[in-house]
């Protein structure tokens, strides 16, 4: 009964584990080989159980027709295997291996259904042996040659010659794929046609001392399946390093504590045998102890380099939020490759900026080669239509999104040598390149790496855009003309957003720095069709020091909007960015909106904007509407300080939000513009598009100062038309 129970609980586990791959493992359609493959083994250890109760409790013919139909589906689960092997790992269709397939199950069923004495009787002996009764291939003086059943040549054939020629196939194959990976992949499925032959011996051996553990026999195909399935989700080169330090990180995890447990169990119960209750709660509170500390010892070994896993992130971006970004930034470029050259092992890295004529150029490189590489044919226009900035040498090979661009992404890749580069962009502006080479591990750029990297890009744009602007003439040229650019530069990206292009809406918006440059801007980011994200605001400062900061979390938001869905949890992480990115004491004072088309909702967070102002057609008035919030950069925890509100909009229905300078600006009699006179502004000219009200506004703010501006002018003005998109 108990082997009885062992099939159907691993049949239960194979079910559970099928409905998981795809999405444990990534592997998306219902129909992969491979669950094919998990649901097929399930099934044979189900039918396995159902031998068992029919061999005890059945009529005899009934278990026999049983019997053939599931050690038929056994040796056809082999085939399956082999072909499986064969078609890893791109599945493409192929008529031979199909037609091979075909045949192969065909012989199968023919032997034991029609072939006289084949498969002629399945019983459980007294003694507990799984016996089948078969006859001979071949009689009279060729039995002698050949003595095998047709039972045993039928398992001879599909579990051990046709499996042997596939794994040579296979291992073949692997070594004429260019990949490092594939490789790899394809050695772990050939480990898993050995590992049912090393469990088939087992179950023998393990047969001749309890006889009915034969039942167990399907059992054998778990590990190849297991080893299939961990081919097919592996994402890295295991190599010796990487196994050491796993072994030494169960080793300390499991297998001391257990041992511990165990030593102390043996010791402890002699001397206290006598009082059990006394004995187990000593020997518990032994146990915790030592776990307890054993934890934090443990703890602090697996940091170590020496033990620390590939899971590498939270170090890495401890390492880039350290960096110090002042002075004139000489510092950054070493910082920077320190971070990678530890944590992510890359042996060197090249970083290139924008040299302005059309080019990115080498400004550092630790093994001080130069590149010079034209924005003209680069493919760097189909990662920014893709907003793909990470690129992988093996990943190139295999997505067909890229495919326009291939060639070149691979051109730069050999002409430098690089196995990856990171694009540092805002927009459709690309501001410099990170060059990363072969991995001291010689490991491979995986999935988990852009993960991390996507994750972690505004520290690396970051770096760039301050060693863009900040690093001395030796990079990039002078100070002085980089201010002088500033304006330029900082003017486009200011301007670069999506503007609503929605019938429903007609925006318009008003910049103004009132010393060329500052850290003011408005942002409209388009989320989908009916949906989109309007940031209004200004960062703390003035000059470029502020403008810098702008450009940054400008960019950072939109990054940012590639991972995280939630409104609420965006600006919290935007609110942790500036505390523990920016400058020491940067701040944002604004507001983050979120349009919905579809309900005819905003949603809003006040981040410490100084007026909101919504103009209802209904009651033909401007009331102010504010959400409880505040400025960004301060707390380190802003959730619990903001809300999220809501406004219902409705056809004429006006938006206006404004910085505290168009508010605060004062008149030479000292008198605030103040918000009356914003209200005033959008009841006169309601009937002029969104960006007249918006002129309009600045307009008379100008003619009421009647003098040069002192600070920094930012309005958006929303008209909702309603209807339908």
């Amino acid at each position: 009964m108990v082997f009885l129970f062992i099939n159907i609980i691993a049949c239960a586990a194979l079910i559970w584990a099928s409905f998981n791959i795809d999405t444990r493992y990534g592997i998306h359609k219902s129909t992969h080989p491979l669950i094919n493959l998990v649901l097929l083994c399930a099934t044979l250890i189900g039918l396995m159980a159902l031998v068992m109760v029919m061999c005890f409790w059945a009529p005899p013919k009934l278990a026999l027709i049983i019997a053939k139909a599931v050690f038929t589906l056994l040796l056809w689960f082999s085939v399956y295997s082999c072909m499986y092997l064969y078609m890893f790992p791109e599945f493409k269709p192929n008529k031979s291996i199909t037609a091979v397939n075909w045949v192969l199950n065909a012989v199968v069923f023919v032997v034991f259904f029609f072939v006289p004495g084949a498969f002629s009787n399945v019983s459980i002996t007294p003694a507990g042996e799984f016996e089948v009764v078969s006859n001979k291939v071949f009689s009279g003086a060729l039995a002698s040659f050949y003595p095998l059943t047709w039972f045993e040549t039928a398992n001879l054939l599909y579990l051990v010659i046709i499996p042997f020629v596939s794994v040579i196939v296979t291992l073949v194959r692997s070594e004429n794929m260019n990949g490092m990976l594939d490789r790899q992949r394809m050695r772990l499925c050939a480990l898993g046609v050995f590992t049912e032959w090393l469990s088939l011996v087992l179950i023998n051996i393990g047969a001749r001392r309890i006889p009915l553990m034969w039942s167990l026999i399907m059992l054998c195909f778990i590990p190849q399946v297991l080893l299939f399935v961990r081919a097919a989700c592996t994402h890295e080169i295991i190599d010796y390093k990487t196994s050491t330090r796993l072994e030494m990180r169960i080793l300390f995890r499991f297998v001391i504590p257990a041992v511990v447990a165990g030593v102390s169990f043996y010791f402890i119960w002699p001397l206290m045998q006598d009082s059990k209750v006394l004995f187990f709660v000593a020997w518990t509170a032994a146990n915790i102890a030592f776990n307890i500390v054993w934890y934090f010892i443990t703890e602090f070994l697996i940091s170590k380099d020496f033990m620390r896993d590939r899971k590498y992130e939270p170090f890495f971006e401890k390492a880039l939020a350290a960096i110090k970004y002042e002075g004139n930034g000489k510092e950054i470029p070493q910082e920077l490759f320190h971070a990678f050259h530890k944590y992510v092992t890359v042996s060197h890295m090249n970083i290139m900026l924008d040299s302005g004529e059309g080019s990115l150029e080498t400004v550092w490189a630790d093994d001080e080669k130069k590149f010079s590489i034209p924005f003209e044919d680069s493919g760097f226009d189909v990662l920014l239509n893709l907003k793909h900035p990470i690129v992988f040498r093996e990943w190139l090979a295999r997505d067909y999104n890229v495919a326009p661009a291939r060639e070149q992404l691979q051109k730069i890749l050999a002409d430098t040598g690089a196995e990856a580069f990171i694009l540092l962009n805002e927009g459709r502006r690309i501001v410099g390149l990170l060059l990363l080479y072969k991995k001291m591990d010689k490991n491979i750029y995986m999935d988990y790496d852009y993960k991390a990297f996507t994750k972690l890009y505004s520290h690396f744009f970051l770096a760039g855009y301050y060693m863009k602007n900040m690093m001395n003439e030796s990079v990039v040229g002078t100070v002085n003309r980089e201010i002088r650019m500033s304006g330029q530069i900082i003017t486009s990206i200011q301007e670069n957003m999506d503007l609503i292009k929605n019938t429903k809406v007609d925006a318009g918006y008003k910049m103004i720095p009132a010393h060329n440059i500052g850290g003011e801007f408005i942002d409209m980011i388009r989320l989908t069709d009916t949906r989109h994200i309007i940031v209004v605001g200004s960062m703390s400062g003035k000059g470029i020091a502020a403008s810098m900061n702008m450009v940054i979390l400008k960019s950072v938001i939109r990054t940012f909007l590639s991972e995280i869905k939630d409104f609420k949890k965006l600006v919290e992480k935007v609110n942790l960015f500036i505390r523990d990115e920016l400058p020491k004491g940067s701040y944002f004072a604004g507001l983050f909106a979120l349009i919905d088309f579809s309900t005819d909702t905003l949603y809003y967070i006040n981040c410490g904007t100084p007026a909101l102002f919504v103009y209802t057609k209904a009651y033909n008035n401007v009331i102010e509407v504010q959400g409880e919030g505040k400025i960004l950069g301060f707390a380190k925890d802003i959730g619990p300080l903001i809300k999220v509100k809501k406004v219902k909009l409705l056809p004429g229905d006006v938006v206006v939000s404004c910085t505290d300078g168009l508010i605060e600006t004062q008149s030479i009699r000292n008198e605030p513009f103040g918000k009356e006179r914003v209200q005033r502004s959008l009841i006169e000219n309601l009937m002029y598009p969104a960006g007249k009200i918006a002129q309009f506004t600045y307009d008379a703010l100008v003619k009421f100062t009647s003098k040069e501006l002192d600070d920094d002018i930012t309005l958006f003005v929303m008209k909702y038309l309603g209807g339908s998109k």
